[in-house]
């Protein structure tokens, strides 16, 4: 379907998707079963990630200059707030429903629990933090093709106006992909009549919520950073 409707975006697209699974399950499960810290080794599989699907989809100019630099930072910022909220009210990958299993791993291999839960987050919110990145970076870099009188401070505007619009919906989708991996456990607790307050302070809820509340606030920071680094690349490198 991507190559019917794309055409050659829709191959290249293909090719980025095959890109993306090759380093999942070829490159980051074996470097964490190794033992390989698991927040860099997130970090280092987003940015080739990134960069290799932008540059498949637009080559190398401006606009994928812009959508990898918003993409990369986006997912910093999930990262960084979830490691800090985690922190803050001691929500580690040792309270994650798999730690027990992953720990007897660990016990006969060199696999690493701690930084499970932000690495996670990191992978999560990639894809919804790079279509808001490109969705403005294209937006700003179209504008500037059109008409090339406007200044950078008039395509920054433009962007930020295009980006409110995404902002709600992605936003939305993020919470809601959460919500829906965890709808069994959702619709368990709630036949249970457990208290509001009870419910928020248990571990799989307290991880859900930091899930989404982190890339939620991501993506909405995407927005102002793409379009701010897009306006000014956009007539610095021309192309």
């Amino acid at each position: 379907m991507l190559a019917v409707i794309g055409g050659k975006k829709g191959i290249k697209a293909m090719a980025g998707l095959l890109f993306t699974l090759f380093c999942v399950l070829f490159l980051l499960l074996p470097l964490l079963s190794k033992g390989y810290d698991s927040i860099p080794t997130a970090i280092f599989i987003i940015i080739i990630t990134t960069v290799v699907c932008m540059v498949l989809l637009n080559g190398v100019n401006s606009k994928t200059i812009s959508a990898s630099m918003g993409t990369i930072l986006g997912v910093m910022i999930s990262g960084l707030l979830a490691y800090i909220s985690g922190y803050a009210v001691n929500v580690t990958g040792y309270n994650m429903n798999e730690a027990e299993s992953l720990m007897l791993i660990g016990s006969n291999t060199n696999l690493k629990i701690k930084g499970l839960l932000v690495a996670g987050i990191f992978i999560s919110s990639l894809g919804a933090v790079m279509d808001v990145a490109m969705s403005i970076a294209s937006s700003v870099y179209e504008l500037n093709s059109v008409n090339k009188n406007m200044s950078s401070k008039q395509l920054f505007r433009s962007g930020m106006n295009i980006g409110k619009d995404a902002m709600g919906t992605m936003a939305n989708t993020l919470i809601l992909a959460f919500t829906g991996s965890s709808l069994n456990l959702l619709l368990l607790i709630f036949s249970y009549g457990i208290p509001m307050m009870q419910l928020f302070n248990t571990d799989s809820i307290a991880i859900e919520i930091i899930q989404s509340v982190a890339g939620s606030i991501g993506i909405i920071l995407t927005v102002p950073l793409v379009a701010f680094i897009s306006s000014i690349f956009v007539k610095k490198l021309k192309k």
